[in-house]
């Protein structure tokens, strides 16, 4: 009896230096559940990814980590990263065209336990939404030569501005500039690689996929393949330029890129 009191006591008091000892709880994982996506998916739009966040021991929610994925099957196969893309909003490209997207999440709780991640189903097929083009041009050096700016999807406009940005060493503009829908037009030239067109009084032109502009340039016998690229900036007065579509169409990416191949 007096052996089976001591061994309770040890027990007992083993038990109560465990507890005094302050040893931590297993931090259990953090869980994310209904992953989803919200927004439309048009070619310059933005869209979100949503998800439900829960932690066995009631954590916050710490920096949990995300991934974009677009795949041209709606089942989860063949998933390429989407670089750069790593934040709870992604702004659709014309490289999603065609595509489905889908949105990955890896929880971490405020104390850096990571979970496993979870990944939203596809999104609906990503179609082209407006954008403006550059139709790709080859000159030959030394000459004049001209790029082509379209419109594509962008429904029914009364007035426009593009803004273009160009290698200086490879051209320089004329400052010709032919619309090719009419219009009003006025041209600005605020850098030497900066070339501001502005069209106003269309008569609600239906542009669909429509050539709106040739712009002229000299080139200067330097022999490549420059861009040509959408782009912005701000005047002296501080007033913002860049390409849109006025009025401007909400939270729409109109960028792109295109080139001309000087031979």
């Amino acid at each position: 009896m007096i052996l089976l009191k001591r061994l309770i006591y040890v027990v007992l008091l083993s038990v109560v230096l465990v507890a005094l000892s302050g040893c931590p709880p297993i931090n259990k994982m953090p869980v994310a559940s209904n992953v989803r996506i919200i927004g439309q998916t048009i070619s310059g739009q933005r869209v979100e990814g949503e998800y439900d966040y829960s932690d066995p021991e009631k954590d916050i929610e710490g920096a949990s980590k995300y991934r974009w994925y677009r795949s041209e099957n709606p089942d989860g196969t063949n998933l390429t990263v989407i670089s750069q893309a790593t934040s709870r909003e992604y702004q659709l490209t014309f490289q999603d065209v065609g595509k489905y997207i889908y949105f990955e999440v890896t929880p971490i709780d405020i104390k850096g336990k990571v979970g496993d991640p979870a990944m939203s189903k596809a999104s609906s097929i990503v179609v082209a939404g407006p954008s403006f083009e550059i139709v790709d041009t080859t000159v030959d050096k030394s000459s004049l030569g001209s790029v082509v700016v379209k419109g594509n999807n962008l429904g029914e406009i009364n007035a426009f501005e593009v803004v273009l940005e160009f290698d200086a060493g490879y051209m320089t503009c004329t400052g010709i500039v032919q619309s090719l829908v009419g219009g009003l037009m006025i041209t600005r030239q605020p850098e030497d690689n900066i070339i501001h067109v502005a069209i106003a009084s269309l008569k609600e032109v239906d542009v669909q996929s429509t050539e709106l502009l040739r712009i002229f340039f000299d080139i200067l016998g330097k022999t490549g393949i420059t861009e040509v690229i959408f782009t912005e900036y701000v005047s002296e007065g501080g007033v913002s330029f860049k390409t849109t579509v006025i009025p401007e169409v909400d939270e729409l990416d109109l960028s792109d890129v295109g080139i001309i191949i000087v031979q």
